[in-house]
């Protein structure tokens, strides 16, 4: 009885408030030249105690095999497949074992979950004929990732690479995905679909991609024209050909739709200017001061406050600026001197080395409740990539990096926007009067009798969220004034109130940004297969996936 009731008052709650996590999917697909495809997938996972199996669902497959299926976990074992897989039985007797549920429709790839805690679990199987030829071309139409995948994937990258990892020309390929908040890309010899978000139940990833004849040898051939898969795959998608000028009844009803909203746009946006002056009234009514941090830390959070509560769109430069302060606060990046050559100068003309301040990449450690991580990683990782083998980054080597590889940077823009609607920021009010007040209180910082409030993490946090908030350099005279010795001698603090250094970096930053976005603005250029973000809808006619999959 004493150990049935420690059960019950221990691990049977711990049970109801849990529940297990798919925080990052990373699959790799080695397509052989035959058409076949060996598909990797390394899932990190959060696991309690709910369940007995992890399951990958793989139905549709329109003639294609799954063979070679194999499971190992973070500790190497390499788990025992039982071939036809009973999923009635023990969590106990599904540890260490895999193996697979033949359905009409295809299979389910399954393997037991094993001990609770924090998992990877590498699963590795063989699809025959993923890449088929066709009248004019090669290639495919895919659900690499299901739809209803619970628990569904915090982040999940697929990366396309030749056999034995050959790379993937640029001039071979056409890319195109489907059903997913994210990108598609070929990036330095691979071809890259990535989420730039929480991907949701509904979600999946479909990805097609189309090679020039030769590249690879199908041993399937399909009867048709790839082009005739592309044209069933572009049905209900975002994706067209802007020469096209056929306008069907349904493209008129949106031509006469937009022409009615020009003649309403005056109305709604005086509307929309009365009644964000409400909400802001309603938000800033008898404010306070709020000393703490708001969201408990996330700048992301606090960003689509000020934005739902904005006149305009709020500006995602104080964004970035914030984040890069963040990175210089959490030790991933520095300030630092160092003797260089000049980025940019050919070695020829001697351009002499001079002393200049870089900003120096150290680590960055992020956790399961890091604040802001993802975009914090995908941040960090432009500026080490940028940075090269010396790990010192000048701005002119992050311009140019970003310009070679608009798809990182496009990524990055997708994560920091704004995710939640207005509407519902706008609920929660709480919070928006934490966002608001910390403004408030850092605007009036020479009010505030805080002389002796010397506490290092507590003014790091006011020098970032001054920058988010586009007041830091008022902030940064108050503070000097407040306590000049205290921000000379703390040396993160000195680097954060750098008046100069971290405003060059996120100019440099805004700048490929920029560059990016124009050379990115013609629709034709994804529509035609140059990659770019993927369609929300679309994606008819693919092989594999279907509904379901994760902990069960």
């Amino acid at each position: 009885m004493r150990k049935i009731l420690l059960y019950l008052f221990t691990f049977l709650p711990l049970s109801l408030l849990a529940g297990p996590t798919l925080d990052d999917l990373d699959i790799r697909v080695e397509l052989m030249d035959n058409g076949n495809a060996r598909i990797t997938e390394v899932r990190r996972m959060a696991i309690d105690y709910e369940g007995t199996e992890c399951y990958i669902v793989m139905g549709n497959l329109n003639g294609s095999t799954i063979r070679d299926f194999s499971v190992s976990d973070e500790t190497g074992l390499m788990f025992t497949n039982v071939g036809e897989w009973d999923v009635d039985r023990s969590r106990s007797y599904k540890e260490g074992k895999c193996g697979i549920v033949t359905k009409s429709n295809g299979y389910e790839l399954c393997w037991g979950l094993g001990d609770v805690g924090n998992r990877v679990y590498t699963v590795s199987y063989t699809v025959t004929d993923l890449v088929r030829a066709y009248d004019d071309a090669d290639g495919f139409n895919f659900m690499f990732v299901a739809m209803n995948i619970k628990p569904a994937a915090e982040h999940a990258r697929i990366t396309f690479v030749g056999e034995d990892g050959k790379e993937i020309p640029q001039d071979v390929v056409k890319m195109w995905a489907f059903r997913y908040d994210g990108e598609v890309n070929w990036r330095d010899g691979t071809v890259v679909a990535e989420t730039a978000s929480y991907m949701s139940g509904d979600e999946a990833m479909i990805v097609m991609l189309r090679f020039e004849k030769d590249f690879l040898h199908p041993d399937k051939t399909e009867s048709g024209s790839f082009d005739q898969l592309k044209d069933r795959a572009f049905e209900g998608s975002d994706y067209g050909n802007d020469d096209d000028w056929d306008f069907s009844a349904e493209d008129w009803l949106y031509i006469i739709g937009f022409l009615f909203l020009i003649i309403l746009s005056p109305v709604l946006f005086v509307y929309h200017l009365v009644k964000t002056w409400l909400w802001r009234r309603k938000a800033t009514e008898n404010l306070l001061w709020f000393r703490g941090l708001p969201y408990n830390g996330s700048l992301h959070k606090s960003y689509e406050a000020l934005n739902a509560y904005s006149y305009g769109s709020y500006e995602n430069k104080n964004l970035i600026s914030a984040l890069v302060l963040r990175l210089i606060s959490m030790g991933a990046v520095a300030i630092e001197e160092h003797m260089v050559a000049p980025s940019g100068f050919r070695k020829v003309t001697g351009a002499a080395p001079k002393r200049m301040q870089l900003l120096a990449i150290k680590e960055l450690k992020v956790g399961a409740n890091t604040p802001d991580r993802f975009a914090l990683s995908k941040l960090f990782h432009m500026f080490s990539e940028a940075a090269g083998d010396d790990n010192l980054l000048q701005p002119n080597e992050l311009k140019s990096w970003m310009t070679r590889h608009s798809s990182s940077v496009e990524a990055f823009l997708n994560n920091i926007k704004p995710i939640r609607s207005k509407s519902t920021v706008r609920k929660d009010l709480k919070n928006v009067r934490d966002v608001l007040g910390m403004k408030l209180f850092l605007e009036d910082f020479t009010l505030a009798n805080e002389r002796h409030a010397t506490e290092v993490g507590l003014w790091k946090e006011y020098l970032i969220y001054a920058e988010l908030f586009g007041i830091a350099k008022q902030v940064r005279k108050d503070m000097m004034r407040a306590n000049s010795e205290f921000l000379k001698m703390d040396e993160v603090c000195r680097q954060l109130s750098n008046d100069s250094v971290v405003p060059m970096f996120t100019a440099a930053t805004l700048s490929g940004i920029s560059s990016i976005q124009r050379a990115s603005s013609s629709s034709s250029f994804r529509s035609s297969g140059g990659g770019g973000w993927s369609s929300f809808g679309g994606g008819g006619g693919f092989s594999g996936g279907g509904s379901g999959g994760g902990v069960r």
